[in-house]
Formats: C-alpha cells, structure tokens, sequence
C-alpha cells in the first residue's frame, strides 16, 4: 500500500504531499523512477503511433518526422517526454521531484494563497499599552501584530523598566493579541531583551 501511495505521490509537487510522504518512506524515490520510466515509454509510444499516421498527410515524405513534431500533438508528447527524462534523472540522483504542469497549478495556487492572506491581514495600528488601575507592575500590551519571540524567557524593556511576559490572550479587533508583562525581579536572569516600543509594528512590515 505504501508503494502505491508512493507511486501517486511522485506525481505531485512537495508541497502537495503533505504528511503522506512520511507513509511511503524510501519508497518515493523508487516511485518517483519508475512512474517516470513509464511516462516516457507511454509518450514515446503515444509518439510513434502519432507518426505513423501522420506520414500520409505529410507533404515532404522524409521531413515527416520533423512536420509532427512541430505539430500540437508533436509538442504536447515532446514536453511529456522532456518532463519524464527531468524526473527519471533526479530520481536517479536520489530525489523525487513531480511532474512539470502541477508545479505551475502549485505556483498559482500559492499567488492566490498569498493574495488572500493579505487581503486577511490586519491594518496596522499602533499598540495600545495600559497600567491596570492600582497596579503599577503590571503592563497590559494589545497588538495588531504577534510576538513570536515573547515567552517566559523573555525581557520587555518599556519606559526604562523590565517586564517579563506572564500571560497571553486573544482580544477582538483590531488589536486581537494581548500581552500581559509584569516588573521582572532583579534577582532572575535575562536571557533575551526586547527593547519595546508601542510603533513597532510599523517597523515589523518594512523587514
């Protein structure tokens, strides 16, 4: 079963794999070598038969060969051909890469991703930091934006005082990510600093 899966799956660009690739192991090399052995002898087949009944409505007898492969037929085999020796030499290399068409469904397929995902995102807008009332160790950070990098291990520098991170939560728009900080003890250790500042995230979008 992991060979077949392999042998579908060599057919596909990596990012169609997905988590399957890990079921057919070492197999989709091996898949990938011999699905591309097999276009080329199909195309080559598909080729000669093209030709065979091409010759009689050639008008130059000997440059039959050449007229078809400039025929529509001629180039669609020619590019399958050209796609399967590709593939059957970087298999043969140790790698298994999908056929030629899908990479350019999977290169458009990630233009309308990213095109979404923008049109998804957020306006910027500068973070709004608050002192819960009669607690002045305590900071409360809402951001349009997240941090990836504030964990427990984390120092915030704000307004010349250190912070840790001591929670976080989900909020509405247009700020969904909130962070809560606290005055960090002088008697732990900083492993990392974060010099903060509320328009940072402007800065996040020009990297």
């Amino acid at each position: 079963m992991d060979f077949l899966l392999a042998l579908v799956l060599s057919f596909l660009p990596p990012q169609y794999r997905g988590p399957l690739t890990h079921k057919t192991g070492t197999h989709l090399v091996r898949g990938a070598c011999i699905t591309a052995f097999g276009e080329i002898v199909l195309v080559s087949v598909l080729y000669a038969a093209g030709l065979f009944d091409y010759f009689p409505k050639a008008s130059i007898g000997p440059a039959a060969f050449l007229e078809f492969f400039f025929t529509w037929r001629g180039l669609f085999l020619a590019f399958f051909f050209l796609d399967g020796a590709v593939r059957l030499l970087v298999s043969i290399a140790g790698q298994a890469i999908g056929t030629l068409p899908l990479y350019a469904v999977a290169w458009i397929h990630g233009l309308l991703d990213r095109r979404a995902a923008r049109k998804r995102k957020l306006p910027l807008v500068a973070d709004l930091v608050e002192q819960p009332p009669g607690n002045e160790n305590e900071l409360r950070i809402s951001s349009c934006l997240p941090r990836k990098n504030w964990d427990k291990w984390m120092t915030v520098m704000y307004d010349e005082k250190l912070y840790e991170v001591v929670g976080a939560e989900l909020a509405s728009n247009p700020r969904p990510f909130v962070y809560l900080l606290r005055i960090k003890p002088e008697s732990k250790i900083i492993r990392g600093l974060h010099r903060y500042h509320p328009n940072e995230v402007f800065e996040f979008e020009n990297e």
